[in-house]
């Protein structure tokens, strides 16, 4: 039964189209946790912080388990710190701002765009050929990720236009840190040890940040819901950035964008399973899109 259920998991972690929809129900099962622990009283920044760096503490015990080391040359302390201030802190610190003046709804809609960013910086830079097949993977993604969430479109408030573009800055930085982990992966590095350093760095990156936007003293963490939020989201982080970092390594950087539509597809369900919200023919509609784009993106040119 052991070497059954071992087989059966490598079969998983190997397959790109499996490895999307874990990573995508660990992406909603994050959001959901996210938004509990901050109700409990955390702060936006204090939960980045610290849902980063306990990402990394709980992953190095593993590393060490596995005799694996994060690679610690220069040019990969550059690398982390740039995936850390790209992909991880100045996303932060823009949603901040644009949630505050355009409105949580927006700032959903621009990470729909990631996936689209990252097809064409791949295809500019020859990393990854365009083809037909996957255009219109993508962009079915994209029409059940607007499906998903058109209730949301209605609420944009588009009085701010400057707002509104540099909203626009997040999903170019999503983008780009796709492009730079699969262009700069450390040769010979384990999805385990580059994902570990890369969550102890963006943790950083966001502490370094945070004083701007919060009073680190104010922090609390004595409170139950608060301690427990941050260790139960640090354990589900560390096995989302792992995934996540698989998936990259054996997919590339355009099927890797795609977290995000599964993400949001796995949350609509969730939703309905755990709270009893309705799910109608048009959400059907979006996640079999989402479901369908992924496959024919995933698929290679023949």
């Amino acid at each position: 039964m052991d070497s059954t259920l071992t087989s059966r998991t490598s079969i998983a972690l190997a397959s790109p189209i499996l490895l999307l929809g874990l990573c995508g129900f660990l992406f909603a099962s994050r959001i959901m946790m996210s938004k509990t622990a901050l109700s409990a009283g955390l702060q936006p920044f204090q939960l980045g912080v610290f849902a980063n760096w306990g990402a990394g503490l709980c992953l190095l015990p593993v590393l060490a388990s596995t005799r694996q080391r994060i690679p610690m040359a220069p040019e990969h302390l550059v690398l982390y710190a740039v995936l850390g201030i790209v992909s991880f802190a100045v996303p932060t610190t823009l949603s901040y701002f644009v949630v505050e003046r355009v409105g949580p709804a927006y700032t959903s809609i621009v990470y729909c765009l990631s996936p689209l960013l990252t097809m064409t910086f791949a295809a500019v830079i020859g990393m990854e050929r365009m083809f037909l097949r996957r255009f219109i993977g993508i962009t079915f993604g994209f029409l059940g990720m607007v499906a998903l969430i058109q209730q949301q479109i209605l609420q944009i408030d588009i009085d701010q236009p400057i707002w509104v573009a540099v909203g626009l800055v997040i999903p170019v930085c999503a983008a780009s840190g796709n492009i730079i982990r699969s262009a700069w992966w450390p040769k010979g590095t384990s999805a385990l040890a580059f994902s570990c350093g890369a969550s102890l760095s963006s943790g950083l990156m966001v502490a370094l940040m945070a004083p701007v936007f919060e009073t680190p003293s104010d922090w609390h963490f004595a409170e139950p819901g608060i301690l427990s939020g941050i260790l139960v989201l640090s354990a589900v982080s560390a096995l989302s950035q792992v995934m996540n970092y698989r998936l990259q390594q054996i997919a590339g950087p355009v099927v890797f964008s795609q977290i995000g539509y599964w993400g949001t597809g796995f949350g609509v369900v969730l939703a309905a399973i755990l709270f009893g919200d309705v799910l109608t023919t048009l959400s059907f509609a979006g996640l079999a899109c989402i479901i369908g784009g992924g496959m024919l993106a995933n698929r290679k040119r023949t």
